[in-house]
Parts: C-alpha cells; sequence; structure tokens
C-alpha cells in the first residue's frame, strides 16, 4: 500500500484538490487504503508534511499548499547551533523528519517578545506562511524542527490572522 499511497490524487477538505507525493503521505495515506479495503471506513484528514536537507546546515519541513503563485509571509529569527539539520540528528539519533515528528514534545508559544535584529547576527531560521484569500495555507520551517504539531493546527483552524508575527511565536523560533 505505500506504493499506492505515493501516486494518488485526492480532495482535501481543507484545501482542495491535491496531488501529494511525499513519504509522510504515502506510509498514512497506504495504511488507510489497507485498513479501507478491510472495511473500516475511515476518512482521510491527515495533512502529510515534506521535508529536506540543503546540506549539514540548512533544513525545511514544509505542509499544506506550498506555492510560489501564492502570496507569503516570512517571520525570521536568529539562528543557534541547534538550528541546523546536523544539530537535530546528532541530538535524536535519527533522520528521518516524519519518525522524529511522532516522537516531538509539545511546543510551547514564546514567552519574551523578540529582539531587534543587530548588524552581523544570522537570522538562518525562520516560518514562511503561504496564503490564499489571506488564510494560510501553507507553511515552511526554515531550519526549524518538530513543529509539524503547530503547523497542522494552523492550517486545520483555516482562519485568518491580523498578524503573522503572532502566529510565528507558536513555533517558538525565537528562543535561544
Amino acid at each position: 500500500c505505500l506504493q499506492a499511497g505515493d501516486c494518488t490524487c485526492f480532495y482535501d477538505t481543507q484545501l482542495g484538490r491535491r496531488r501529494v507525493e511525499h513519504h509522510d503521505h504515502a506510509v498514512v495515506s497506504g495504511r488507510l487504503a489497507g485498513e479501507n479495503m478491510t472495511g473500516a471506513g475511515k476518512p482521510y484528514w491527515h495533512q502529510s508534511m515534506f521535508w529536506s536537507d540543503l546540506g549539514p546546515d540548512v533544513g525545511y519541513e514544509a505542509i499544506g499548499i506550498v506555492d510560489a503563485a501564492l502570496p507569503t509571509v516570512g517571520v525570521f529569527a536568529k539562528a543557534t547551533d541547534k538550528d541546523t539539520p546536523k544539530a537535530v540528528v546528532t541530538a535524536t539519533d535519527e533522520g528521518n523528519r516524519a519518525k522524529m515528528e511522532a516522537k516531538a514534545p509539545p511546543v510551547q508559544p514564546a514567552k519574551k517578545p523578540p529582539t531587534a535584529p543587530k548588524d552581523g547576527e544570522d537570522y538562518g531560521k525562520g516560518v514562511i506562511f503561504y496564503l490564499r484569500d489571506d488564510i494560510v495555507v501553507g507553511i515552511v520551517l526554515w531550519n526549524v524542527f518538530n513543529r509539524m504539531s503547530v503547523a497542522r493546527q494552523v492550517l486545520k483552524d483555516g482562519k485568518k490572522y491580523k498578524d503573522l508575527n503572532e502566529v510565528a511565536k507558536l513555533f517558538n523560533i525565537h528562543e535561544e
């Protein structure tokens, strides 16, 4: 069923008709297809994620509709040594983000406001929101890891936000 889940087109009740070719989607939808072939009759609600490492120092995780034709808003923060794929793999001993996500502890929103940028600082991590009709339909987490549960909730809420800086705080990107 894994292969069947990797080449499907489906209707996403939140985001419309979709064709997703990602490992997470293949695993979850393939498993569901197998269950439904035995009569389970379960609907597909999962928002699958995808990820890539662009070397040891840059990686991303994404969810939803990530399309350059959509309006985007990015909120970035100061990066630390732990904000790299290499650091995450070293800390968790797991290179597969979909597996890491399942083990990730809940994320607490930021408690303090972000500090103003300073010359020479590396603002190398952030959250990019993709908007359709002012509603968040996609999210890319740039050098921000294990926050897919937060991203799924933002997509599930399907609402308009006055200030996406406030939404970015949910991902706690300003922690050091």
